[in-house]
């Protein structure tokens, strides 16, 4: 048994905070299961100061290879081909085609018409600038269209995929206040404007928005009112609400005088069981892409305790031997967070094995996991110094903005939010 009694206070005030809250913590949770480019240096924002319909023009411009339309062409049967190139991916050709017979005269039922596959021919090019044009000037000229909300959306997305966060979140507001929407389409827009608040670091905004479309979700069960299809908007909204409590816990940093660091650990434990919590929540949605997502977080949660744990501050004027004996008993107590993490991370790839899912979540779960049980297995004498960190600084790096080169195909979807290191 290890000798403490030489140890300063606040190293017995550590000890107790781990023994009365940690252990009891970590055996207490539960794991079950019941775009266009972004912006860069070849990508430009509309110019403020010009009009829509001149950005729009240009967009279809740039692939109008075939002219100006002859003055006698039928517009019908340049729509016709406009349309099926579009259907069969030739987005480049569609662009031009649509671009032509938007030059012709069109009754405006198939105007409007022209103008969405424009913008949807821009989307499948991967140009975003170009694809708003189209979809703002749909909206200008036909406000009460038929495709006027999905158009709305799809503006919306195209503005995140610039990481116009701003611009986003108030398209994606405007959707969720519209009258007599169904319950599903408020959920999307709201857990889309949630993301987009969660990216512009306005916490108390994005949790409030978000909590209510997981409100209008849980109504709209017990009611009876709609019967999702999908649950990915579900599983969206409720993954940010435990981001939200995960960046916060991230955000108490535990430091010296001791009668601040023992309020420290206690409000960073706190946030932990809420975060994890809320992690637990979006697994109970059973979308498997943010049951991955929740459960490589949910590991993730543990290894950064560890961490803050592993390298709070240690008073300098402990000599050699009391940090020995330091370590060597937040080793010992912190065994269990290295456990549990491990636990957290091989319960994720079970659970996407047995359901024959792979994503990019399930590829750092396994570097991660390999990790974890190094540090496990490892006799390296750590004498005098802290252990090895859990959460390397590269894993907080992989999916940051803009960055998307490990997403599997099957996720490499427009205008669905990257997995996010958080």
């Amino acid at each position: 048994m290890l000798v403490v009694m030489d140890l300063p206070a606040m190293r017995l005030s550590i000890v107790r905070v781990l023994r009365g809250s940690l252990l009891t913590l970590v055996v207490g949770s539960s794991f079950a299961v019941g775009g266009c480019t972004r912006a860069g240096p070849g990508t430009r924002a509309p110019d403020q100061g010009q009009s829509v319909e001149s950005v729009a023009a240009e967009g279809f411009a740039r692939g109008a290879t075939d002219g100006q339309a002859p003055a006698d062409e039928d517009p019908e049967a340049v729509l016709a081909q406009a349309e099926a190139a579009l259907s069969s991916d030739e987005s480049a050709r569609a662009v031009a085609l649509f671009g032509r017979v938007l030059a012709l005269s069109l009754p405006p039922e198939r105007a409007a018409s022209a103008w969405i596959g424009l913008a949807q021919a821009h989307e499948k090019l991967r140009d975003c600038v170009a694809a708003i044009g189209a979809y703002q000037t749909y909206l200008e000229r036909f406000p009460r269209g038929e495709h006027a909300v999905a158009a709305a959306a799809r503006r919306g997305a195209c503005e995140a995929e610039l990481e116009n966060w701003e611009g986003s979140a108030a398209t994606f507001g405007a959707i969720a206040a519209l009258p007599d929407q169904l319950p599903s389409v408020q959920v999307e827009a709201m857990a889309r404007q949630g993301y987009a608040l969660f990216m512009l670091d306005r916490f108390e905004q994005a949790d409030a928005v978000l909590a209510e479309a997981d409100a209008i979700h849980d109504r709209a069960v017990e009611q009876q009112t709609e019967r999702f299809s999908n649950f990915y908007f579900v599983g969206m909204t409720r993954f940010y609400r435990a981001a939200i409590l995960h960046r916060r816990f991230r955000d108490v940093e535990i430091r010296l005088p001791e009668k601040v660091m023992e309020q420290s650990f206690q409000a960073k434990l706190a946030l932990l069981v809420e975060a994890q919590q809320a992690y637990n929540h979006t697994v109970e949605a059973k979308h498997m892409y943010w049951v991955s997502a929740a459960g490589f977080q949910l590991g993730q949660l543990f290894s950064e305790l560890y961490d803050a744990l592993m390298y709070a501050p240690v008073p300098e004027w402990l000599d050699e031997r009391q940090r020995q004996v330091y370590y060597a008993e937040l080793e010992k107590q912190l065994r269990p967070v290295v456990t549990k993490a491990i636990w957290v991370f091989e319960k994720n790839l079970e659970t996407a094995r047995r359901l024959g899912y792979d994503s990019a979540f399930i590829e750092r779960t396994e570097a991660k996991l390999g990790h974890l049980q190094a540090i496990l297995l490892s006799d390296e004498a750590m004498l005098g110094r802290p252990g090895q960190r859990l959460a390397r600084e590269t894993d907080g790096d992989a999916q940051g903005p803009g960055s998307d080169a490990s997403i599997s195909a099957s996720d490499r979807k427009l205008f669905v939010p990257r997995p996010t290191p958080l």
